[in-house]
């Protein structure tokens, strides 16, 4: 074989492995270009937003979003042979009025209707004035001389409240089996909802003050994405979490509870760490002091965020010359009772529709704490004493 053969052969099998080499190179060039997959990509957004608030209680919640709707007053039985009642503990504000030896509560809703609730009993010529600045609420009572009746029916008239009573929506109402009339009347407050609420009728306004307080709903998004040769695929996750922050100190001195005399009634309130509120008791003829706590028919005990003990004048009835007559409209002294504190002041309502200020002694006015409140209407002198820290205890341990 000749030289020149030679370099033939080898310079061809030099270009045909240049050949090779490259298609190999750019077919596995090619193969990890084509399996090769991007990185996962994440993104993560926060949102913070306030929450709408209740207006009765100061409570932020985002159900307060929901339809609007009048509040429900409703007229509750107080005497031995109506405890337990019935969604006591459910009512954004309670007032405690004087009747004829013993106490009557006016129950106010919204935030919860709670059903059923009751007994349901008798309107006063108390409540009147006692409801003007709830913006028309519904009024939920049975029976009243006829004297009552006109009065309720002129409220009507004038707008101050709708008459929601036995009489005009008996369908929401029922007579329970476990107890003697008249004791046993119970209402479907969503019943009286729907069959008495004006319509396009909104919510009540504010009537207290509230802590300010900080609530906002955080919302975080975090998506995911991530690809194969097949098939592209990406995941969003959304978590809201309410964070709440209370911004505001309080005036008045700490106070473990008091005790309150109501005439033929007396009632304690202590202050209880674990439910952030003032557990109640009352001793009557059926519950001596080792069962005198507050219960509802849950046995859940009564223990409001606020006390308010707001002393006023009576009258009397214009209907019935036995009824006391809370005036409502004036001023006064009054103390509150909140977040383990009591605050000493002066409470004043310049009119019927407008709502009751409270003003501490250095002339602040009174913030509540977000929550239900219960509102005590004594007589002018009637004995209030704070319990001492023993005796404090001892009540708190009672549970029936």
């Amino acid at each position: 074989m000749t030289r020149k053969k030679l370099a033939l052969i080898i310079g061809g099998a030099a270009a045909a492995l240049l050949l090779v080499g490259g298609a190999v190179f750019a077919l596995t060039r090619s193969d990890s270009t084509k399996s090769a997959e991007p990185e996962p990509t994440t993104s993560t957004t926060t949102t913070t937003a306030p929450l709408p608030v209740w207006p009765l209680t100061g409570v932020a919640d985002a159900k307060a979003s929901g339809p609007a709707h009048p509040a429900i007053v409703v007229k509750m039985d107080n005497s031995s042979d109506a405890r337990p009642q019935t969604g006591i503990n459910e009512a954004d504000i309670v007032y405690e009025l004087l009747v004829e030896g013993i106490t009557r509560y006016a129950l106010v809703f919204h935030s919860n209707l709670a059903d059923p609730v009751g007994p349901v009993r008798s309107a006063r010529s108390s409540d009147i004035d006692l409801v003007a600045d709830l913006s028309t609420p519904l009024f939920v009572w049975s029976g009243a001389n006829d004297g009552v009746i006109g009065e309720v029916n002129a409220a009507a008239r004038k707008g101050i409240l709708t008459d929601a009573s036995y009489n005009a929506t008996a369908p929401a109402y029922y007579r329970s089996n476990d107890r003697e009339a008249p004791h046993n009347l119970y209402a479907h407050l969503p019943q009286v909802l729907q069959l008495k609420a004006p319509e396009k009728q909104g919510n009540p306004a504010p009537i207290f003050n509230f802590r300010k307080v900080v609530t906002a709903a955080v919302t975080t998004t975090t998506s995911s994405s991530s690809s194969t040769t097949s098939k592209k695929s990406a995941t969003t996750t959304t978590t809201t979490v309410p964070t709440t922050t209370t911004t505001t100190t309080l005036p008045g001195a700490p106070s473990p509870g008091f005790t309150l005399d109501l005439g033929g009634v007396a009632v304690d309130y202590v202050w209880n760490p674990t439910t952030k509120g003032w557990s109640r008791l009352q001793v009557d003829g059926s519950h001596p002091r080792p069962k005198s706590a507050t219960l509802d028919t849950a046995g859940v005990q009564v223990s409001p965020a606020n006390v308010i003990v707001q002393f006023i004048d009576y009258g009397q009835s214009p209907s019935d010359s036995r009824s006391p007559m809370a005036l409502t409209v004036g001023s006064g002294k009054m103390l509150v009772f909140t977040d383990g504190r009591i605050i000493s002041g002066t409470w004043s309502r310049p009119a019927a529709d407008k709502p009751t200020t409270y003003t501490a002694d250095d002339g602040t006015p009174i913030l509540l704490s977000p929550g239900r409140t219960w509102v005590e209407l004594p007589r002018i002198g009637s004995p209030i004493s704070v319990l001492d820290q023993a005796t404090a205890d001892s009540y708190l341990a009672i549970k029936g």
